[in-house]
């Protein structure tokens, strides 16, 4: 049996709307909204603030500079943050959940993201364990994030259910052992949840 539920922040936790961020700044930008969308989505800028490689001023800078969008700091990170938006019955299962077992936060993020989204939703408050990019300096999928996860709930694999939307995460943590769930709606992770609980 799993004790342990480990949950993805963005698009498992709170919702996700790219267009929210994408759409302003390709307005500030001259180049197209694809390639904001390609730089915001999984460019290296992006990925160096979510490894912790960067302040969120550096990462401001460095950003605006490269889609060449002139937008001060402040509107910037008010901009950035309208990525998230809560999912009240998302939080409502994880109430649920953490009645029974134990909870913890793996989540590829940065300092802005992390700050707004413990400020912003209740579902941040439920978790026994926080595990962040960007204090880790790792990623997923690397099977190194996962087993500092392990190391760091002095778990073993088997006794725990990873939960994510995106589908090469969860091959990873299946990789080093542990019950892996691909998010897609919560009428089908409670589904999925039945069968390993």
């Amino acid at each position: 049996m799993a004790t342990t539920i480990i949950f993805d922040l963005g698009g498992v936790l709170v919702h996700l709307d790219w267009d929210e961020v994408c759409a302003p700044l390709a307005d500030l930008s001259d180049q197209t909204y694809d390639t904001v969308m390609a730089e915001v989505q999984n460019g290296p800028i992006v990925e160096s603030s979510m490894l912790g490689h960067l302040t969120p001023q550096e990462f401001h800078e460095a950003l605006c500079a490269k889609i060449n969008a002139n937008i001060s700091f402040d509107p910037f990170i008010d901009l950035w943050n309208g990525l998230l938006s809560a999912d009240e019955d998302m939080a409502a299962l994880v109430e649920e959940l953490g009645s029974e077992h134990a909870l913890a936060l793996a989540s590829n993020t940065d300092a802005i993201h992390l700050a707004f989204a413990r400020k912003h939703f209740s579902v941040m408050g439920a978790f026994d364990h926080s595990f962040l990019s960007y204090e880790m300096g790792l990623l997923k999928p690397d099977p190194a994030y996962f087993h500092h996860v392990l190391y760091g709930l002095w778990a073993s694999p088997g006794n725990c259910v990873f939960i994510d939307d995106r589908p090469e995460n969860v091959r990873s943590a299946r990789n080093v052992g542990i019950k892996g769930l691909v998010f897609e709606s919560i009428e089908k992770l409670k589904s999925d949840l039945e069968s390993v609980l």
